[in-house]
């Protein structure tokens, strides 16, 4: 009934009058999301009568201190209320938006990211948004900026690479001061240059949460390694010597030995069209080898961030110490592929595959990137008395610590599709959410392939659960 009813006075009144009491868990997780679709009908309204406001006002002076007044009489921030305004700009001049946010497809947040982001022409936007729409209610606001990113790059790859050399002359550092002694320090920078500083501090953040005896949580180890590179008290040269500069400890000394590494290579070759790069720092960037031989100029994606300019790829590319490993894609989905293998630690060939291919945590919405030291979990739990391949590409996922937790003790159940690759995860209320897989390359642009399911790993196989948590993982 509640999937049926259209948000409106009608199922308010209805979600009023029941005692959240008397729900079973299933339903009550339904009434939330009924609540949610009110909740975006009324936002739809709101949008329509302040789009009535800007017409009124349109063409005189009054036009633009319309922000001030939703400011003054809601008490929100001028910014807060320009975000109200652009929503109320944009369902005006995009009416599909309108229409989602009113049937409570999408909230506001959605349909401010629907309107808002990129720089692409009404026509554009509205097939991709059209295209989005569908999906829209099981996607989160980040994934929305990412598919209009990657919309916006292959409508317009000239202009975009023209945009970020003009962004990228406005990077900043920048001091915030805040409340008991501590301070934000803000960097705008470019997004391959951001994810490098990020590969370099996440990697002396785990060398020192892995120390031994160490007691401060990952992220204060990441915080205390940031300071330390910038100040010069841990440098990537004093690994080579392993002497400890003047104050610095023997957890900060192990985390410059992890620093000058740079973290490991992704390992053995495993073919076809579609290349995966990792930089000295660490960072990740997946592409097409048809961008990176300039027959095309397909967005790539840089892990961490998302779809990027394909002239960025091609620089990234052009590094001397970048290390490469070729990756199958399936010719129908553009989907990367795997090896397989009969050992339960994946090798450092198929934990590169799997990383590459799933690029975040497969958790519905989760934006956690996947990388060498996450978590790879066996969707179908590993039988050691089994003969059949069972540490696969189809039977391994990248997750992070809380969703792999989530799967071993919170009652989470996940299945994976062998021939789509996408994932579904069960929730302990019985509600089921798919997440798609990542395509990485164009369909139906890439020759055959054939991978055998009976070969033997590479010798050198790497920890599947390498990432420290917050909490003890019990087996699986």
């Amino acid at each position: 009934m509640l999937d049926d009813a259209r948000p409106g006075p009608d199922l308010a009144g209805t979600l009023a009058a029941l005692d959240e009491a008397e729900l079973d868990d299933f339903t009550i997780l339904e009434v939330l999301a009924a609540w949610e679709r009110v909740a975006a009908w009324a936002q739809a309204g709101s949008a329509r009568v302040l789009a009535e406001m800007l017409e009124r006002t349109s063409g005189s002076s009054r036009h633009e201190f319309v922000v001030d007044a939703v400011a003054a009489r809601l008490g929100l921030t001028r910014h807060a209320a320009a975000q109200h305004v652009t929503v109320a700009h944009g369902t005006s001049r995009l009416p599909e938006v309108a229409d989602a946010l009113a049937a409570g497809v999408v909230d506001r947040r959605k349909a401010e990211a629907l309107i808002e982001v990129g720089r692409l022409p009404d026509d554009v936007r509205r097939e991709v948004v059209t295209s989005l729409l569908p999906d829209a209610e099981h996607l989160t606001v980040p994934q929305i900026r990412a598919r209009l990113r990657r919309a916006e790059i292959e409508a317009d790859p000239e202009g975009s690479d023209a945009r970020h050399r003009a962004a990228r002359a406005e990077r900043f550092v920048r001091l915030e001061p805040v409340d008991d002694a501590m301070a934000y320090l803000t960097a705008y920078l470019p997004a391959d240059d951001a994810a490098r500083a990020f590969a370099a501090i996440d990697d002396a953040g785990l060398a020192m949460r892995r120390a031994p005896g160490e007691a401060r949580r990952l992220d204060e180890c990441r915080a205390d390694a940031l300071t330390a590179l910038v100040t010069g008290q841990l440098a990537t040269g004093q690994a080579a010597t392993g002497q400890p500069a003047t104050g610095q400890s023997a957890t900060e000394l192990a985390a410059s030995g992890r620093a000058a590494g740079g973290g490991t290579s992704p390992g053995g070759d495993v073919g076809g069209p579609v290349l995966a790069s990792r930089s000295r720092a660490g960072i990740r960037v997946t592409v097409a080898a048809s961008t990176l031989l300039g027959s095309d100029d397909l967005p790539a994606i840089l892990a961490g961030h998302g779809p990027i300019p394909a002239e960025m790829a091609r620089t990234l590319a052009s590094d001397p110490d970048a290390v490469w490993q070729r990756l199958f894609t399936d010719p129908g989905s553009g989907v990367l592929t795997d090896l397989s293998s009969r050992a339960y630690r994946p090798s450092a060939a198929l934990r590169a595959a799997v990383v590459a291919r799933d690029v975040t945590c497969t958790f519905p919405g989760c934006r956690v990137p996947a990388a060498a030291s996450s978590d790879l979990d066996h969707v179908e739990p590993f039988d050691p008395a089994s003969d059949a391949p069972q540490t696969h590409g189809g039977n391994l996922h990248a997750l992070c610590r809380t969703h792999h937790r989530a799967k071993t003790v919170g009652g989470w159940r996940v299945e994976r599709d062998p021939v789509d690759g996408r994932t579904t995860w069960t929730a302990p209320t019985g509600h089921r959410f798919d997440r798609p897989p990542v395509v990485h390359g164009p369909p139906d642009e890439i020759p055959p392939y054939q991978i055998s399911r009976d070969q033997d790993p590479p010798a050198g196989g790497l920890d599947a659960c390498g990432r420290p948590g917050e909490g003890p993982l019990p087996p699986f």
